[in-house]
């Protein structure tokens, strides 16, 4: 019982166990259809296109008698559909050979195969087109046609594809653009080396290697790179047989490498190259790219062979970077020692930069930054006094500016801080002045606000010149002045408008008169003179001309009794009876 007990669970537990999964990477025609169904199923939920195929050729021989073709079937049209996804893909990024390839991977007898056999074909005729349509603009390009490749490119939008609607329009834009933009360049080049001048001719050659060597205009460019090169060469030659070996390397400087040239031309770019980097290695501060730009011009020269015309001018050269790098090296440790920015590190590094001797090359740059560093000391030393100069004027008492003024001029003359020193030390009298005089100031406004202006103006006074207030307490002094000025003329001025009002004008610029020159109304005053006597002057001339009319009817000669009469210096028409007479 038992036994039969054991053996029954056993039995069970082996019907009812759910099978193991098939290994779908050794799955085949061979195998199983259970096993090949489950495969196709797991592979069609891949994102693989590899995957995706395998799916479909597992069940795509099954007939439709087969006894799991209906299960089948919706795994296979899966299956394809994300394989002719994939293919399409690949098609809009260009790859036409694997869209064909994966496409033609949709087998005969199922749903897809002929929607993927149209997508082929519709793939290949649209690439067609564009390839055509890639050539003419390539040919507008080359003809230097930028309007009609412009228009031409305009057909690829008739396109579906985004292979030929984004990437290749637009590298077909930038190809037009980059050889507009190289051609531009070769003309202006061109212009440049058609004066004949050296210097003109190096400007073109640095412009023409600025061409895109992508570009088609790239072969033109190169061509008179070439010969302007050549033209060039021969101008050094020729200032180098003169003695001017400067005009020389200034020349050939903008000469580009090329090994196909002649030995000596050679020779006379590496002199010149060896010098370009020997210029860079020049600056104040030291720098680890100057000694590799010295050694750099060494190996340039270092080349030149003992038989060619510039081997003792490149010796000469070599001869003085050599020491140029055994200086710059010496800085450049007495440089990294005063980085430490403490007294001790300057007066060593100070020390490294003294043993450059009077006539070695870098003396002048050693001298320069000693006396930097001597200033970094002296800011070290001074620094306490007015750190502590500083402390003491935050107080901002008379007595407390006057200590921090006492240690501020601990500073010497000629320190490397003296000058911030008097700096400080003028700021702080100017407190001071400050302090002692805004009593004054404060006086003199509350007189002010009281009406007592004569009495602020005094107070305002006693601030003298040169003091820190004195601007401000003229000021003052000054729209007070203009205050009383205005309340002592106002009046006049008041009086003689209302006699030229009342028709009185020459009274009104008598009273007018009396407001002197430099008085706060002065001005006003002189310009309703001008317009009174300006009015007096035409209503004379109205009166004038009846009088004239009058004389002439009685007879009289015109001009005779009619006359306005001068007196002291003014006018009187002939008319007493009216207001503006005098």
């Amino acid at each position: 019982m038992v036994g039969s007990g054991v053996i029954g669970i056993w039995a069970l537990a082996w019907l009812t166990r759910i099978p193991p999964l098939p290994n779908c990477q050794e799955i085949n025609r061979f195998s199983s259809d259970n096993e090949r169904l489950i495969c196709a199923e797991t592979q069609m939920q891949s994102a693989s296109a590899q995957e995706l195929a395998k799916a479909i050729e597992l069940t795509a021989d099954w007939p439709e008698d087969h006894p799991l073709y209906e299960d089948a079937f919706p795994i296979l049209n899966t299956a394809s559909q994300r394989l002719l996804q994939k293919a399409t893909q690949a098609a809009h990024r260009g790859d036409l050979t694997v869209a064909v390839q994966r496409a033609q991977q949709i087998p005969l007898g199922t749903p897809l195969r002929q929607e993927a056999q149209t997508a082929i074909w519709n793939w290949q005729q649209e690439w067609k087109a564009g390839e055509v349509i890639v050539a003419g603009v390539e040919q507008q390009i080359s003809a230097r046609n930028w309007e009609q490749a412009t228009k031409t490119l305009q057909d690829l939008k008739t396109l579906e594809s985004d292979y030929w609607l984004s990437v290749r329009f637009g590298e077909l834009q930038q190809a037009i653009a980059r050889e507009q933009r190289a051609w531009s360049q070769i003309q202006q080049a061109r212009t440049l080396a058609g004066t004949g001048e050296p210097t003109d001719l190096g400007e073109a050659l640095l412009l023409a290697q600025q061409v895109d060597l992508n570009s088609y205009a790239w072969s033109e460019a190169k061509a008179e790179i070439d010969r302007w090169s050549h033209n060039l060469l021969i101008y050094s030659f020729q200032r180098w047989e003169v003695g001017d070996i400067d005009g020389a390397v200034a020349a050939v400087q903008k000469v580009p490498p090329d090994p196909t040239l002649a030995p000596e031309a050679l020779d006379l770019i590496r002199f010149s190259h060896g010098q370009q980097l020997a210029q860079k290695a020049d600056g104040f501060q030291p720098a680890y790219w100057h000694l590799f730009y010295l050694m750099e011009a060494i190996q340039a020269v270092a080349s030149i062979p003992p038989t060619s015309s510039f081997y003792d001018a490149a010796q000469a050269s070599m001869a003085d970077w050599q020491a140029q790098l055994a200086d710059a090296q010496s800085l450049q440790f007495a440089h990294t020692v005063a980085g430490l920015r403490q007294s001790w590190s300057f007066r060593y590094a100070t020390q490294v930069a003294e043993a450059i001797q009077i006539g070695r090359p870098r003396r002048g740059q050693a001298q320069t930054l000693i006396a930097h560093w001597q200033d970094e000391v002296e800011q070290i030393q001074d620094r306490p006094y007015l750190l502590q100069a500083q402390r003491l004027a935050k107080k901002g008492t008379i007595a407390a500016l006057q200590l921090a003024i006492g240690e501020a001029q601990k500073v010497a003359l000629g320190r490397a801080l003296r000058i911030e020193a008097q700096t400080l030390i003028a700021e702080w009298l100017d407190q001071i002045e400050v302090i002692e005089d805004q009593p004054f100031l404060n006086e003199a406004n509350v007189l002010a606000n009281d009406g007592k202006l004569k009495e602020a103006i005094a107070a305002a006074a006693q601030i003298q010149p040169e003091r820190a207030l004195y601007e401000q307490a003229q000021t003052m002094i000054k729209d007070w002045t203009q205050t009383i000025q205005i309340a002592e003329d106002g009046p006049i001025l008041e009086k003689a408008k209302s006699r030229a009002y009342a028709g009185s004008l020459t009274e009104a610029i008598g009273i007018a008169a009396q407001i002197a020159p430099g008085r706060a109304l002065y001005r006003e005053a002189q310009n309703a003179i001008d317009l009174w006597e300006a009015e007096r002057e035409y209503i004379w001339s109205l009166e004038a001309e009846e009088t004239d009319g009058e004389s002439s009817e009685d007879g009289a000669p015109a001009g005779e009794t009619a006359s306005p009469n001068d007196v002291n210096g003014s006018r009187t028409p002939p008319r007493t009876e009216r207001n503006d007479s005098p």
